[in-house]
């Protein structure tokens, strides 16, 4: 091999080494300023099937969050008290964060990227815009004994991040079966699809969806739920 190809070889080698998207999402993730004061609107709704039966729950919630805690100002699970428009929200604690994992979630994203490992990373285009597409194994916190009956668990993740690290959309499956009482099994998948947004330099989610199906003890089950967020002025 020419000195010339060699020098070459080890080049590209050394980029593609430092080419780690896992790592520029993490780090970018580390990066993020101080959440700034933000005023939201979040709806869910829920949809669960069991044994035959449908039940439906839908939530709206208005709040602002901000350094000093999340303070909730309507609530449609709250009736307003009389002669107020608003639910009366003054026992809350300061410093708590209801929904934290919509307004803030880059530490509960670095809490699950502490121990993942990067199988796959190749280039995309998603709404016109060139991002990075990463496939990741996560990691499975079970307990001891419940490692024990487990005949198979896999949580893997599809990652979009922009040129800035930051990821754009994630796709998490995660099954579990597993043997109980001997006889039975236990199976559950679960499908999560999340997009993210942006507000002065915060990172909030969009809108995340969670698709859940199962059976146990020779009952199935299945259960649908969305989350949606809009930044108010």
């Amino acid at each position: 091999m020419s000195r010339f190809i060699l020098v070459t070889a080890l080049a590209l080698s050394g980029t593609l080494l430092q080419a780690d998207g896992l790592a520029d999402l993490k780090a970018a993730l580390k990066a993020l300023p101080q959440a700034s004061k933000v005023s939201a609107r979040i709806e869910e709704e829920s949809r669960e099937q069991e044994g035959g039966k449908d039940h439906i729950e839908r939530r709206t919630v208005r709040l602002e969050d901000g350094p000093g805690g999340t303070r909730i100002l309507e609530d449609s699970r709250l009736p307003a008290p009389a002669g107020k428009s608003n639910p009366d929200t003054s026992n809350a604690k300061k410093g708590d964060r209801p929904f934290e994992g919509v307004l803030r979630p880059a530490a509960g994203l670095l809490e699950q990227l502490d121990k993942a490992r990067l199988v796959e990373e190749r280039p995309e285009t998603r709404e016109g815009q060139p991002v990075r597409r990463l496939k990741l194994v996560l990691e499975m916190k079970l307990e001891a004994e419940a490692k024990s009956k487990l005949k198979k668990a896999v949580h893997e993740a599809t990652v979009w991040i922009g040129a800035d690290g930051l990821p754009i959309a994630m796709d998490q499956q995660i099954e579990i079966k597993a043997r109980v009482l001997l006889v039975a099994t236990v199976w559950t998948k679960v499908d999560i699809h999340i997009r993210y947004q942006r507000n002065q330099g915060r990172l909030l989610v969009l809108e995340e969806r969670s698709d859940v199906q199962g059976s146990a003890m020779g009952k199935s089950f299945s259960a649908h739920e969305t989350t949606r967020c809009s930044v108010l002025p």
